[in-house]
């Protein structure tokens, strides 16, 4: 969906959301949901999305087996640089996400999501190699593709001056297959490839004191066209930090913005009701499969839970914070959510502060919706298909942008 967000900009939905354990599985969740959200929106102009690629990530050969899976993608041979373009009616390929290594739809992910992580060469490959595929995937324009990747590395205290300068020269590694493909033949429009780290709580970099110290010490302007930050709305927010003031601070340090994942937290105020029935209400988001970081907040002061079961455990032995934010992708269109012990909110109101300031500091274009996590929601809230919940969102993000004025 293309100038929803202003002129220029690109609204599109983040395929992590669907299995890619292999080639097979991941093109065969692309022709049922594609399609059918097209559908649903009733679009014309051919779907945008985020790809992420299954792990196992072979090169062209791959692609062009994944192409044949595929019925609306038309390939073609450019023989003066020896390589494949497709085409397509139906799908644009935007961006791509190469956060997770291995399969993100695993029984239990949780911590592996960060491993291998950036001070392993097996990420260079693993980056680039998006850019590689994304390249040849069908594309109707722009300046940039962003590729979204780990902020480095997991984990407090952190690395040390050796890990990261060994992280930092492989971005750099990364970032220069990636800018070798902006002069390819796979896309006639030559884009700029950019790599961008996306915070996350608990992460390496999860706050903006942390990206804008990390840009100063390590990657130098002339890096900066080629590596800059994906900003996930969820995440901030989960930090408890003004997204507009993130997103200023980004841009006074001289660091580019280049996709922003649009997603929501859910958000327990503790004071107001307690200790106990705030852990009640969070208690059925307490699932197996991904980390739930949780933030609890109290005056002015901030602590980060790893996880759900450890901020349940707190609350448990009567630790009472103002307000507990948690890192759930719940569907954006929800303001509040009720099962049945009593409501809770959603951090679903800060994403218009957060589009309108990466548009006014950044003049960012790449906008992906990023709810990943259908399979694992508590049950009432899978209702109606995938397609339907996708289409359902990104309506949501169209009627909010004409609401706030969002150009």
């Amino acid at each position: 969906m293309r100038d929803v967000l202003g002129e220029g900009t690109v609204l599109c939905y983040g395929t992590n959301a669907l299995p890619n354990q292999n080639y097979d599985s991941y093109a065969a969740a692309l022709v049922e949901v594609v399609p059918a959200v097209r559908d649903r929106l009733g679009l014309r102009e051919p779907l945008a999305i985020g790809v992420s690629f299954p792990s196992d990530v072979e090169g062209q050969s791959s692609i062009r087996n994944f192409g044949r899976l595929l019925p609306w993608l038309r390939f073609e041979w450019v023989d003066d640089n020896r390589a494949y373009q497709a085409h397509s009616d139906v799908v644009d390929c935007v961006t791509a996400n190469s956060f997770a290594f291995h399969y993100f739809h695993d029984t239990v992910v949780k911590k592996n999501v960060y491993e291998p992580d950036w001070t392993a060469f097996e990420r260079v490959f693993h980056d680039s190699g998006h850019g590689d595929e994304l390249a040849m995937l069908p594309f109707r324009g722009g300046s940039k593709r962003s590729i979204s990747t780990l902020p480095i590395a997991f984990g407090t205290p952190g690395l040390s001056s050796t890990q990261l300068r060994k992280a930092v020269s492989n971005l750099e590694g990364a970032v220069a297959e990636l800018r070798d493909l902006a002069f390819s033949a796979y896309s006639k429009l030559d884009p700029v490839f950019t790599l961008d780290l996306e915070p996350e709580p608990g992460c390496i970099l999860d706050t903006a004191d942390d990206v804008i110290s990390f840009f100063s010490d390590y990657i130098p302007e002339e890096h900066r066209q080629h590596i800059g930050i994906c900003h996930d709305v969820c995440h901030s927010a989960v930090m408890f930090e003004d997204q507009r003031a993130v997103l200023r601070r980004y841009a006074e340090a001289g660091i580019r913005v280049n996709k922003v994942q649009i997603s929501s937290a859910l958000e327990v105020n503790v004071a107001a009701i307690g200790p106990e029935s705030a852990a009640e209400r969070l208690a059925p988001f307490n699932e197996p499969r991904y980390l739930h970081q949780t933030g609890f907040t109290t005056g002015d002061s901030f602590q980060l839970h790893e996880d759900l079961p450890d901020a349940l455990a707190a609350l448990a032995r009567g630790d009472s914070p103002d307000t507990a934010r948690t890192h759930f992708h719940v569907p954006i269109y929800l303001d509040e959510i009720d099962l049945g012990s009593g409501p809770i909110t959603t951090t679903n109101d800060q994403i218009a502060d957060a589009i309108k300031a990466a548009r006014e500091y950044h003049d960012c274009k790449i906008f992906e919706v990023e709810t990943y996590s259908w399979s694992v929601l508590p049950e009432p809230l899978r209702q109606g298909t995938l397609a339907e919940s996708i289409a359902r969102e990104l309506l949501w993000v169209k009627d909010l942008a004409q609401c706030e004025n969002i150009t």
